[in-house]
């Protein structure tokens, strides 16, 4: 299994993404520091728990596979990988719609869900 570096463990145990932190001041946020609901899907369901990724972007779907050792992008049936990554951090920087990275594009995103 590949060991992702960015994922490190807080005081109490629990793992958080540290390339892209949630805002630990921010307690009262229902995103568990993220400033979105889909922050907190990108950087944590998916880069961190290993969530399988679907989302929306000018009216096209897309689906990332979360495996062990990698992440891929597919089909909808997540049975046919067209694009490999070695971790969540790395597709969401590298992956690119419209010549933008999905982190680019957070605030455009739609229908974005951890499967």
């Amino acid at each position: 299994m590949v060991r992702k570096d960015y994922v490190m463990k807080d005081l109490a145990g629990y793992p958080f993404n540290s390339k892209y932190p949630p805002d630990v001041s921010n307690h009262d946020n229902l995103y568990h520091g993220y400033k979105s609901d889909v922050e907190e899907t990108l950087f944590y369901d998916f880069a961190v728990q290993g969530y399988d990724l679907r989302f929306t972007y000018k009216g096209t779907t897309y689906h990332f596979l979360s495996e062990a050792d990698y992440v891929a992008y597919c089909d909808g049936k997540y049975t046919d990988e067209y694009q490999r990554f070695p971790d969540g951090n790395t597709a969401l920087e590298q992956f690119l719609i419209d010549g933008k990275s999905i982190i680019d594009l957070i605030d455009e995103l739609e229908d974005v869900e951890p499967i």
